[in-house]
């Protein structure tokens, strides 16, 4: 916390975290909140040596699915996220939706924060972010 208020204003952190466990004056501040899909985020921190580890994504999925893992069910996490859906500080974008429609969904996330870009960025952007883009530049 300490290292975040360093940080200059208009700063993004990400977190996984339920809405339950931020602190209520996220909801009572200028702070805005897109909880996004945790699956992938959850598995990978899974097996960190800290936690016990699943040997492949086909084992630790359904313990995922079925809340056999410390912070519960996705379900509940998404239960919980949507009691926030209407709320002016949150926004909810899903992978599905950002794959669907990249610029569409940009340009969503864009105005939620507040930035500014070009017709152009967008088009750039989604270009420069696609798996194979991606892997070409790995």
């Amino acid at each position: 916390v300490k290292r975040m208020k360093k940080l200059p204003s208009r700063r993004i952190i990400l977190t996984c975290l339920p809405p339950h466990l931020l602190p209520p004056s996220i909801l009572q501040s200028k702070a805005k909140v897109n909880p996004k899909d945790t699956a992938v985020s959850y598995y990978h921190f899974y097996n960190m040596p800290l936690l016990p580890s699943f040997t492949c994504w086909d084992e630790y999925f359904p313990a995922f699915m079925n809340g056999k893992l410390a912070w519960g069910s996705y379900v509940d996490h998404l239960v919980e996220c949507n009691k926030y859906i209407d709320h002016d500080r949150i926004m909810m974008i899903s992978y599905e939706e950002l794959k669907e429609d990249p610029v569409l969904g940009m340009k969503k996330i864009v105005a939620f924060f507040g930035f500014s870009l070009c017709e152009e960025d967008f088009h750039r952007i989604a270009e420069n972010t696609t798996f194979q883009a991606m892997k070409q530049k790995s």
